[in-house]
């Protein structure tokens, strides 16, 4: 299933998710995928294009650059997951195009996750599309049952047409994971938060609304959207690196995940997506051990 357009802005409800964050993982990958020098890639994005008047990029296909999202997730896959732990939901969520734009990405990836979960892929958000994963995952667990959940952000640093305005592109292939549990401690989701249409002028201001609700020690993460932006009140933050403008955040949380000096901490995100203005906020409680 394909999920276009901005969700609602909302927030979670008052009592935490069911699932619980329990591990993450992030990664580049180097190189070039083969299907990068499949001539279908030409002709399919030539009638894309067309009807938009928009040019082809002739020396990405000509390099043959580019990356498949197939291959970029599977490695997230085989680090987070395993037959023990079948996964009930799969949420993959993107940008920038895949080097296989005909092929549905998420349907795939279930097959060769353990579980075969359902899945969903959400576009056409930029970095607001993981925080709508967030929610999806989340109404899952509260109404479908759903007891483990995958959400990978992908993005490859190649696009194969010339955008007709301006557009953030990454400066690598990159992957971020997150792994949801109803079980096994890991971190409560606490809350969610979003807002649209926040201009320039108003980043600092909507940022310090947005964290008025987050414990005082919180550790907030600053994604790659918000470069720049003054932290809230002299709260600690830590951003993310701007080269991956739809992964960054998330690979930002899982080396907070993985800092020992963050396990009795409570950890909040918070990223804008330029092209819309829309700010989103996630934070988390302080780990809880495993049972």
């Amino acid at each position: 299933m394909l999920v276009r357009g901005p969700l609602p802005a909302t927030t979670l409800p008052r009592t935490a998710s069911p699932l619980r964050l329990t591990a993450a993982h992030a990664h580049d990958l180097p190189g070039h995928s083969p299907l990068a020098a499949d001539p279908d890639l030409r002709a399919f994005t030539a009638d894309l294009a067309r009807p938009y008047g928009v040019e082809l990029d002739e020396e990405a296909l000509a390099g043959a650059r580019g990356h498949s999202y197939d291959t970029l997730a599977e490695r997230a896959i085989r680090a987070l997951t395993d037959p023990a732990r079948p996964v009930d939901l799969l949420v993959l969520v993107y940008a920038t195009p895949d080097v296989r734009p005909g092929q549905a990405v998420a349907l795939r990836l279930a097959e060769s996750c353990p579980g075969e979960p359902l899945s969903f892929a959400i576009c056409d958000e930029g970095a607001g599309a993981a925080f709508s994963a967030l929610l999806i995952a989340d109404a899952y667990a509260r109404t479908a049952g759903a007891r483990r959940a995958l959400l990978i952000a992908v993005e490859q640093a190649d696009l194969h047409h010339r955008p007709h305005r301006p557009a953030r592109l990454p400066d690598r292939h990159s992957a971020a994971a997150l792994l949801w549990e109803a079980d096994g401690g890991g971190r409560a989701l606490r809350g969610t938060a979003s807002r649209s249409d926040v201009s320039d002028s108003q980043v600092d201001y909507v940022l310090r609304e947005l964290c008025t609700e987050l414990p005082e020690d919180a550790l907030l993460l600053l994604g790659p959207g918000l470069t720049g932006a003054r932290p809230p009140g002299g709260r600690e933050t830590r951003t993310a690196r701007p080269g991956n403008p739809y992964t960054g955040s998330w690979a930002a949380l899982a080396a907070a995940l993985a800092d020992p000096g963050c396990a009795d901490r409570p950890l909040a995100l918070a990223d804008r997506e330029p092209e819309t203005g829309r700010i989103d906020l996630a934070h988390w409680a302080a780990a809880e051990p495993t049972p």
